[in-house]
Parts: C-alpha cells; sequence; structure tokens
C-alpha cells in the first residue's frame, strides 16, 4: 500500500482553513491513484445535475439475421420470414447460401417491411443468381446494401431512436474520526510526507473511498433512490449487455476458459466491439492476466506514460497481436476472484464519469476532544452505445 498511501493531503486541509471552502480533490486524486485505478483517475468528467440520468444505445444496423418460421423449398416463394426485419429498407439487396449446392443467391426487399419485425416481400434471383430451393430455417441471411434507381420519392426511414437506460449517481462517503491525544501523538512512524495521525487516516479514507468507486464502476448494480433505499449506479458487468461473457451477469463462461489463447480474447473483445460498430482503443485486465501474457509468449511492453505531478509513473502495456488497443492493468478488476482473470474492452471516447459532485473533504470540526470530517463524492458511469465495449470474466487458466 505505500505506493497509494503517500502524504499528498498536507496538513491545510485538516486545519480550520478546510471549513471556508469545499476542497475538490479531483485533480490530486487523477495524479496520485492512476495506476491503482484507472478508471477514476482516467476517464473524462462530465458533470450531471440530477441522480438519475439516461444512457442511450444508438446500433448501426446489422449486417445479417436468419430465415425463421419456413423452409424455403421454392425458388418462386416471395414472402419470407426472418428473426428481425427492423433494421431493412425498401431495395435492399440479401443473399443466402443453398445448404444443399452451395450457391448463392440475391434476392431484393420489394416493399417496405411491413413493421411486424418479421415478414419481408422480396424479389428471388436478382443479379443473375439461381433462385435457391433449399433453405432450411435458421439459415443466414446476409444484407449486402441498399440498391435505388434514384428517382423514388417519400421512401420510409429507418427509426434512428436510441434505446435508453437509465443510470444513478451513487454517493460514497466516508468519516475520518480520531481523538486529540492520538492526534499530538508523534511517535508513529508514518509513511513519506505524511505528518500527523489525522494525515494519515484522511489518506487510508481516501484510498478506500476512490477503491470503492472504482469498484462500483466495474460491479455496481443499479438502485433507484427510493425512501430508505440509497441510489447506486451500473456498473461495466451490467452495462454491457451485447458483448458480455459473465456467469454473474449473463450465465455464461468463456469458451476455452481453461486453456484461453490470444485467439479467444480476441474473438471475445475486440472483435466483439468491432462487430457492434464500436472502435475499441483500451483494455482493462486483471492482475492474474499478466502471466496470460507471459504464457502467450507475447512481447510484451510496459510503456511510460509520463507521470503525475507527484512523481509517480503511469504505465500502460502494449502488446503487438493487439494492435492499437491499449492495455492498462486493473488492480481492483476481479479482485474478489484473484484465481481467475478479467477483461474490459472499451471505445474509450464512449465512457464517461459523471460527477454530480467531485470527490471533496468537508471538515465537520472539533466535537470535544475529536477531530472529524468527510470524503465524500456523488458521481456514476455512462456508456454510450453499449455495443460498441465488451466484457469477459471467469478465465481460469491460459494456453500458449
Amino acid at each position: 500500500m505505500s505506493d497509494f498511501l503517500q502524504g499528498f493531503l498536507g496538513t491545510s486541509m485538516a486545519s480550520g482553513n478546510g471549513a471556508e471552502a469545499r476542497n475538490d480533490i479531483t485533480v490530486a486524486i487523477r495524479n496520485w491513484f492512476a495506476n491503482r485505478n484507472p478508471l477514476v483517475t482516467r476517464l473524462p468528467y462530465v458533470p450531471v445535475e440530477r441522480v438519475d440520468f439516461t444512457m442511450f444505445s444508438h446500433k448501426f444496423r446489422a449486417r445479417s439475421t436468419t430465415l425463421a418460421t419456413s423452409a424455403i423449398s421454392s425458388g418462386a416463394t416471395t414472402s419470407i420470414t426472418v428473426a428481425d426485419n427492423t433494421f431493412l429498407m425498401n431495395h435492399d439487396v440479401l443473399s443466402w447460401v443453398d445448404g444443399t449446392t452451395g450457391a448463392v443467391e440475391y434476392f431484393q426487399v420489394s416493399a417496405d417491411p411491413n413493421g411486424d419485425g418479421s415478414t419481408l416481400t422480396v424479389s428471388r434471383a436478382v443479379s443473375g443468381t439461381t433462385a435457391a430451393t433449399n433453405v432450411p430455417v435458421g439459415a443466414t441471411v446476409t444484407l449486402v446494401g441498399n440498391a435505388r434507381t434514384g428517382a423514388e420519392i417519400d421512401q420510409t426511414a429507418l427509426t434512428t431512436n436510441g434505446v435508453p437506460r437509465t443510470q444513478y449517481c451513487q454517493t460514497f462517503q466516508f468519516p475520518v474520526d480520531i481523538g486529540g491525544s492520538a492526534l499530538t501523538t508523534r511517535a508513529f512512524v508514518l509513511p513519506g510526507g505524511i505528518q500527523s495521525p489525522l494525515d494519515f487516516n484522511m489518506t487510508m479514507q481516501l484510498q478506500n473511498m476512490v477503491d470503492d468507486i472504482e469498484n462500483a464502476l466495474y460491479y455496481g448494480i443499479k438502485d433507484a433512490p427510493t425512501g430508505t433505499v440509497t441510489a447506486k449506479m451500473n456498473g461495466l458487468r451490467e452495462i454491457l449487455a451485447t458483448n458480455n461473457i459473465s456467469v454473474r451477469a449473463t450465465n455464461k463462461t468463456p469458451v476455452n476458459a481453461g486453456a484461453y489463447t490470444p485467439q479467444d480474447l480476441i474473438r471475445d473483445t475486440i472483435q466483439a466491439c468491432k462487430s457492434g460498430g464500436g472502435d475499441p482503443d483500451l483494455m482493462l485486465v486483471s492482475t492474474s492476466f499478466i502471466s496470460g501474457l507471459s504464457t502467450w509468449g507475447q512481447a510484451v511492453q510496459r510503456i511510460p506514460a509520463g507521470e503525475t505531478v507527484y512523481g509517480t509513473p503511469i504505465e500502460v502495456i502494449k502488446a503487438p497481436f493487439l494492435g492499437d488497443v491499449t492495455l492498462i492493468e486493473a488492480p481492483l478488476l476481479n479482485a474478489a476472484s484473484p484465481s481467475t482473470a478479467a477483461a474490459i474492452c472499451l471505445t474509450s471516447s464512449e465512457v464517461y464519469i459523471r460527477n454530480k459532485r467531485n470527490p471533496y473533504w468537508q471538515l465537520r470540526g472539533a466535537r470535544g476532544d475529536r477531530v472529524q470530517g468527510d470524503w465524500i463524492a456523488e458521481l456514476s458511469i455512462e456508456v454510450v452505445n453499449e455495443s460498441h465495449h465488451a466484457y469477459v470474466e471467469g478465465i481460469s487458466s491460459f494456453a500458449a
């Protein structure tokens, strides 16, 4: 803990001056806890004025669906039922593969989808292809692209309404309370820079609060504030629904969890993000993942990303097989289950801290022979377009 328990607070925050104004310590947190708490210290802070706010996901239109209900056994069939037609438009060109011959047929939507989410009227065998006569239920129907004459008017547009999700700001409060006798004791050996037992207790409780915030950003489960129920945020494990492999969130375990390879990681994270329309550039990995990188024999390079104003080196990791995606070790990620590994892949430009109250120190003052105060923060995490990100946990062992 000595790497994190340092005396950047100073005695002025514990003095009477602290009662005059709120001591916003966001900058100090960013500069001191960068390696232990990567989300709290690296994400941009965007103010919010309410306990509750709405996050939106706007998905790019899907590139495929499946044939549903009835198999295609005739080249004359022009009305088909698919699992989802909500992303399709009139004049879209589609394709499928004949299950018997392997031949590809191109066909075209010839009327607006009727809004029931499933039925399509199509023209068969376009672009010189042959109408398939053996397409089973469940076959993939692939969207090639829209093709119009250019003379159409009043065409039906696709909806651009995002899918909303409510998020809540969570209040964190960490009291500090020390007696006058302990406050004036000078026999303690304290970490470098810490001048008094009060400073030491303030530093300990601040680290505890930042750890709690970081952990809630990963694992929180939201709760609306009602009566005696306090507001709680949804963490990334709950928010990231599309690309989520977690027994505790989606009842899924990673493929090859006991012999996880680089190909498995790319499939579960980067490929999943890009399939959803994202452009991932940041991956948080649990400490146990470092042994996995070694097992894989990757030429992993730790890159100094400068240092904070307090002289703390900021470390990131680059692995050639991940391209431009930056790896950051997150010590608290999967800390409750250190025997397994976890990773969170993010399109970082779409993830924010929504701060209703920045982390700050509030001095209560002296009560009898005691000095009391509180660390307080009220904030949450916002994720735009959750399908652009990925979450995987439960990796028990790595294989080369």
